[in-house]
């Protein structure tokens, strides 16, 4: 396993425990009555694996789950931040709101006060799928086609302009199609109105697009192509390599050379009680024997898959729960204090920059991107 360096804002999915943690239900879970996830959309593998951990919570400790669907970033997160919901499952989006990159780069928004519940580190992965009619079979073939992104998806634009990278080629080798949500992109796809588009492998509307008459691809990243991978990290950093065996037209026997990231993370802002986050992860290892199989992804949030090493810091809650079950080491502490810097620097520049920031959104955003990697530099922090 490659461990990264305490130093970069995102971290390769390599700090997975090498332990097998005990995890017993010694104590009752104590959470409100009713808990609400934002998530994306109905179809989504995040709202699939919202509704299944749901019927286990209704099950066995009669806690009612409910997910508040989210086209992207911006809609999963806006409620959390106002209190409306609990939690939320995030993705990539998580590291760039942390981290006050586009789209956070806007007034209303900058740097947000993030913090991780438990990451899915599952046995799917993030793709570039194509219908099997689309004439698109390789990287070579994507020059001129449709390609789709999702307008307030900082994971998304970022993955999809990174696989165009990684392919040889930019923006304007291809044409953009824009879509207002996740769902609506994979849609996209299947009708024809994009060619390629970013999922996740267990998205469930690949599965009917597997079963159509056009058939599905996808487009590997072959993981020996170390330019083609240097070009894709230069847009999208929270994705490393992965070799994927779950998911439509995925099997261990027939598996893919893509990438992943974590996805989907449970998370809530720094604010969420800590009785309350400490309880939520402990449901969320307590049952998980219950709802592992249940959807298609649910594996990922076990004990032993999670990441200590990744771009946003754990819940004050969490990490008291994580120490208990013996799986939170002194090493952690230094990364946590590490992320916890620099988010104290991002947001007193945030704070500083709004007193004499630009109206113009365009020259706003670029003013704060000088503010923040000033800032960073000067603390000795990575950009």
């Amino acid at each position: 396993m490659r461990k990264a360096s305490l130093s970069l804002p995102i971290f390769a999915l390599a700090a997975t425990m090498a332990v097998s943690p005990s995890v017993k239900a010694d104590e009752e879970v104590k959470l409100p009555q009713t808990i609400t996830w934002s998530s994306y959309t109905v179809g989504s593998s995040g709202y699939n694996n919202t509704v299944s951990i749901g019927k286990i919570f209704k099950d066995k400790i009669g806690i009612n789950l409910r997910p508040i669907p989210g086209k992207n970033d911006i809609a999963r997160l806006a409620p959390m931040r106002s209190g409306k919901v609990d939690f939320g499952l995030a993705g990539g989006g998580a590291y760039f709101a942390f981290d006050g990159k586009p789209p956070f780069d806007r007034k209303g928004w900058g740097p947000q006060s993030l913090r991780v519940l438990v990451y899915n580190n599952p046995d799917s992965g993030v793709v570039f799928a194509t219908r099997g009619d689309s004439g698109v079979n390789s990287c070579a073939d994507i020059k001129g086609k449709k390609v789709g992104t999702v307008l307030s998806s900082a994971a998304i634009e970022s993955a999809i302009t990174g696989g165009i990278a990684f392919c040889g080629y930019t923006w304007d080798d291809v044409e953009r199609v824009e879509f207002p949500g996740y769902i609506a992109s994979v849609k996209g796809m299947m009708e024809g109105r994009a060619d390629v588009v970013f999922a996740l492998s267990t998205t469930s509307l690949l599965y009917q697009q597997e079963a159509a008459p056009g058939g599905l691809k996808y487009i590997g990243l072959p993981h020996d192509d170390k330019e083609g991978w240097k070009r894709l990290q230069q847009y999208a950093p929270h994705i490393v390599p992965h070799t994927a065996t779950k998911g439509a037209s995925l099997s261990p026997e027939n598996s893919l050379k893509t990438g992943t990231y974590p996805y989907p993370i449970l998370a809530s802002y720094s604010d969420k009680p800590d009785d309350i986050a400490y309880n939520m992860t402990k449901a969320m290892y307590v049952y998980f024997d219950d709802y592992k199989d249940a959807a298609p992804g649910n594996e990922g949030f076990a004990l032993d898959r999670q990441l200590f090493d990744w771009g946003v810091p754990y819940h004050a809650g969490t990490i008291k729960y994580l120490k208990e079950a013996g799986v939170w080491k002194a090493e952690y502490d230094a990364h946590q204090a590490n992320l916890l810097k620099r988010e104290s620097v991002l947001q007193e520049t945030w704070a500083n920059y709004l007193k004499s920031a630009p109206s113009d959104k365009e020259a706003f955003s670029q003013g704060w991107k000088e503010a923040r990697e000033a800032a960073l530099t000067k603390a000795g922090l990575p950009l």
